[in-house]
């Protein structure tokens, strides 16, 4: 899995990982393994509460439009 631009020491992207004995997520920019509470903190996060905004001069494709 990976969460885009979600470390906040180095805005960078994360992804998980695993090897033999756990999984684990790690930043591809600066390569830090985050601690068992920065890992329960991503995992679990309420993304319910997040929000996301679309400009309304940015064009919206239609999946019916696209595939006709």
């Amino acid at each position: 899995m990976y969460w885009l631009k979600s470390y906040p020491r180095c805005p960078g992207d994360l992804f998980e990982n695993s090897d033999n004995y756990r999984s684990y997520i790690d930043c591809f920019q600066c390569g830090h393994y985050l601690t068992a509470l920065e890992d329960a903190d991503i995992r679990y996060d309420n993304f319910s509460t997040r929000t996301y905004t679309i400009l309304l001069d940015m064009p919206i494709r239609v999946l019916a439009a696209i595939a006709a």
